[in-house]
């Protein structure tokens, strides 16, 4: 045997034995989340979600062997699974099982969660009002069409709070236990997903056979049960079907940055780098809005957003939207909002939130 070979044996033996360590270790750290879980319930302490700062205090320690974003990626899942582990949760997520919206859940709240499918974002949230659900996962806004307006609708009107709100890309794969293209005879794909790929399909796979699913998780699951067949699917539906993915991105428009709000009961607490939600509206009358956004302007708070939407019912009669930089409880923020209720015929505050 060759040095080099040896040394390659010695390396793969070594990575097994980390390997094992590290099975061992989340083991271990499951184990501990659940005790947590179990003082909790003594204690009647309310979850809080995972802090993005715990992340970040992470990643901190690294050496930067391992690409950033690939072990954010990874201790994401950790801390979602283990959220998952001390208290048991429950989804609400609109879309579609295996969805982009599905996903878009489960990288927050891991494979451990209970999830439901909704139609709609009012329907989402109608889980939570309703104590079937924990946390409403919702689209919030689009790099193409901005905010959206069916989550803002569906805000509005209910008690409940924006309490974080992250990004992500959404994409299609083609997953399949295919080694390659030419292997594939059928593919199997949801009507919206079909629709989202025809110039992929009829370019790469023009003598495939395409069948309608209710789902993307059913198309996986069709796809994981036949060699030569593939799914259209988001990679980590895909994955959790054993499929491996023959072509990425394969979406005729190309993927789409989403930004989802998570909704839940209770108002989030201080982060650092918080950002606080308001729809208000103002009364027919010269300078209106104006007296509203300078008081922000004179107390220093950033608005880093601001959109208009019709009022429901009301004929040209409109809610604006604003976003600023700090949190509901911020000394700053307090007293601009104290003013912009007064000089508001309508004002609510959607809820304080960090990004990521």
């Amino acid at each position: 045997m060759t040095d080099k070979r040896r040394e390659l044996d010695d390396l793969r033996g070594e990575i097994a034995k980390l390997d094992a360590q590290l099975v061992a270790a989340l083991e271990r750290r499951g184990k501990l989340s659940k005790k947590v879980g179990e003082i909790r319930k003594t204690l009647a302490t309310p979850i809080a979600l995972p802090e993005r700062a715990r992340v970040d205090a992470i990643l901190a320690q690294a050496s930067g062997d391992i690409p950033p974003e690939a072990l954010r990626e990874i201790f994401r899942e950790i801390l979602a699974t283990c959220f998952s582990l001390e208290q048991p949760v429950s989804v609400a997520f609109c879309g579609l099982d295996g969805s982009f919206g599905h996903a878009a859940a489960r990288s927050r709240f891991g494979a451990a969660a209970e999830y439901t499918a909704c139609e709609s974002a009012a329907t989402a949230l109608d889980e939570v009002t309703r104590q079937r659900a924990s946390y409403a996962v919702v689209p919030y806004e689009t790099r193409t069409d901005g905010l959206m307006q069916a989550a803002i609708a569906a805000l509005v009107p209910s008690d409940l709070k924006i309490v974080a709100t992250f990004e992500t890309n959404v994409n299609l794969e083609l997953a399949s236990k295919a080694s390659s293209l030419a292997e594939i005879e059928k593919v199997y794909a949801s009507a919206q997903d079909r629709a989202h790929c025809q110039r992929f399909l009829a370019a790469e796979l023009p003598g495939a056979q395409v069948l309608d699913v209710k789902t993307p998780m059913g198309a996986c699951q069709l796809a994981a049960e036949d060699p030569r067949a593939a799914a259209l699917a988001h990679v980590s539906i895909a994955a959790q079907h054993g499929l491996e993915v023959l072509k990425h991105n394969v979406r005729d428009e190309g993927e789409e940055r989403v930004r989802y709000a998570i909704i839940g009961t209770r108002p989030s607490s201080r982060q650092g780098g918080d950002l606080t939600a308001i729809v208000f509206a103002v009364s027919d009358a010269p300078g209106a809005l104006h007296e509203v956004l300078k008081q922000f302007a004179e107390r220093g708070v950033n608005l880093t957003k601001i959109q208009s939407r019709p009022t429901p019912g009301e004929s040209w009669q409109y809610l604006f939207f604003i976003e600023v930089q700090g949190h509901a409880t911020d000394r700053p923020i307090i007293g601009a909002l104290e003013e912009v209720r007064r000089h508001s015929k309508f004002f609510k505050v959607l809820g304080s939130y960090t990004t990521s």
